[in-house]
This record gives structure tokens, sequence and C-alpha cells, in this order.
């Protein structure tokens, strides 16, 4: 089927479409988006929704696919549930050209829940700036303008704690000093942001804090403790990692799989082989999974190579 033929069919919701019709629709050039586009703008907003919901699924379960220009198309949309919806298709997209649309939404007087996905999906290129990957001006952009969120008393208290998750990667005094406030909060989804912020940090020094989080009684802060832990990747919290294999909580026992894999070194892997082999079943996936990368860490060349 051709794109003019698919858009025709897209035009009239009584035509009905299976998913191998959308593949159209994958890695658009500018000019096949210009002719897209001219038909998306005459759709009702419920078959917008129904299409962009297609799409993500789509990409989901064929990363062969390539839906981002329709995605960041979808950004700029009236519709907040579109654009949370197109935020989560460019979850892994890593390209600057999306950056003003995120911090135009972040910014805006949007309601919290899209604004709060647009913070968190800057957190990705919080990263790639700390790895040398963005330019300088996108990093300070990104930097001030969650800095600009966080710091408003103001805000909506999701959109600051999303906004210090994303910016704890540049791990500056002041930023610091948030996470120490948050970390200090009676509110548990604020602690747990707190948590996850010193993880990214990379900063060693919250190894102490952490290792005694591991012992919370709540299981969501045991849960993002694990996980920050393995963002730290020190060995030396490995032997309490282990000691959550046996939690009470199934996710807080992925979440120090997951580390283990991260950190790795020989404790780990035994820790996870034993896993595999004496361990619970509806672990062992992920502990397989966690195993391959200690063994990537171990040797990278001869793992891509097995594989």
């Amino acid at each position: 089927m051709s794109l003019e033929q698919f858009l025709e069919n897209l035009s009239d919701p009584a035509i009905p479409l299976g998913n191998s019709d959308f593949i159209e629709l994958s890695d658009l050039s500018p000019s096949e988006l210009g002719v897209f586009a001219r038909s998306w703008y005459s759709l009702s907003l419920e078959r917008k929704r129904e299409i962009l919901v297609t799409l993500v699924e789509l990409a989901e379960d064929s990363p062969e696919l390539d839906f981002c220009t329709i995605y960041k198309m979808c950004l700029k949309d009236e519709d907040e549930w579109m654009q949370e919806k197109a935020i989560d298709g460019l979850w892994e997209y890593e390209d600057r050209s999306v950056l003003p649309s995120l911090m135009q939404v972040l910014t805006s007087r949007r309601g919290p829940a899209v604004r709060s996905a647009a913070a968190s999906a800057l957190g990705k290129f919080s990263i790639l700036a700390q790895e040398g990957q963005l330019l300088s001006r996108d990093a300070s952009s990104i930097h001030s303008t969650l800095m600009e969120v966080l710091q408003d008393p103001d805000e909506n208290l999701d959109v600051r704690r999303r906004s210090l998750e994303a910016v704890a990667p540049f791990n500056t005094p002041d930023i610091r000093d948030y996470v120490c406030w948050a970390y200090q909060s009676d509110d548990l989804e604020l602690k747990a942001s707190a948590i996850f912020a010193m993880g990214r940090t990379g900063e060693v020094s919250w190894l102490p804090t952490l290792i005694r989080e591991l012992d919370n009684r709540e299981p969501a802060l045991r849960y993002e403790t694990a996980n920050a832990c393995g963002d730290l990747g020190e060995e030396d919290v490995v032997p309490y990692l282990l000691e959550l294999l046996e939690d009470e909580d199934f996710q807080v026992q992925i979440a120090a799989l997951n580390s283990l894999g991260k950190i790795g070194g020989s404790l780990a892997k035994r820790a996870l082989l034993r896993c595999i082999e004496e361990g619970d079943a509806s672990l062992e996936e992920a502990a397989r999974s966690a195993l391959e990368n200690v063994e990537f860490l171990e040797d990278p060349i001869a793992f891509s190579a097995e594989t």
C-alpha cells in the first residue's frame, strides 16, 4: 500500500487498518511528513489518539519501526494527552532536535502530568550532556530550565521532583542541596525522587545514605535505593544488595538483580549464577539478563562476538 492510499484510508474510520499498514508511517522523510500532516490535522481527536497509541505500541514491539517524526509533531499538539503519549514514544530518542519542544512543554501552563513527563524526558539529555555528547549551549539550557522549575516554591510538587531527578546528573552544589531538601521531606514520593537523584549524581558520598535506606520499611524506597546503588556502580554495596534478593517485595528483588548486573564483580556474578540455578523461577529471566550484563562488563569484545 502506498502512503497516499494509506492516508486516504486513514481519514475514513469505517475502513479497518491492520498493524502492518502502519509500516507506511515509519521513517517519514520531510516531504512525506508534510503530506501526512495535511491528512492528520483533518482527523478527529479521537481518531488521532487511537492512531498514536497504535504507533507507540507497534514501535515497542518492533524497534526497527521509527515514528519519531510523528511523535515530534504531536509534541506541539493542543491536546495534553497527545503530548504525553508522544513523549512516551520519544523515550529512547536522543537527537537534540526534540529539546526545544520538551523545554517548551515543561515551562508552559500545561497540566502537571504532561509537564512532569517532559521533565523526565529531559533527564536522559542531562546524562548525555555529562558524557560530553551534547553541545555546551544545549547542556546549559537543559540545566537552567530544570533548575528554574525546581527552585520555584509555587510550582507543582510532582513537576519539581521530576525536575530534580532530571537535573541530578549535573551534580552542582545547588543540586545537592535540593537532594537533601527532598530527602528530608515527609512526602514519600519526594523522598523517593531524592534517592533516585542520588544515584544519578554519580556522587559516591551518597552511598552510606543509600545503604541505610536499603532497610527502609517502605518497599517503594527500597526499590528506588536498589536502583540508585546500581547507578553508582560501587562494589561495596553488593553484599547489601544480596540481602534484597530475599525481599518480600518482588519489584525490590528485581531492582536488586538489575543493580547487581550493573555493578558486576565476582561476588555479584556468583550470586546471579546461584539465583539462576537455585533461586525462584520467577526471578530467573531477570537474573539471566543481569548476568549477561556482568559478562559484557568483564569482556565487551568477547561478549559481542558470542552474541
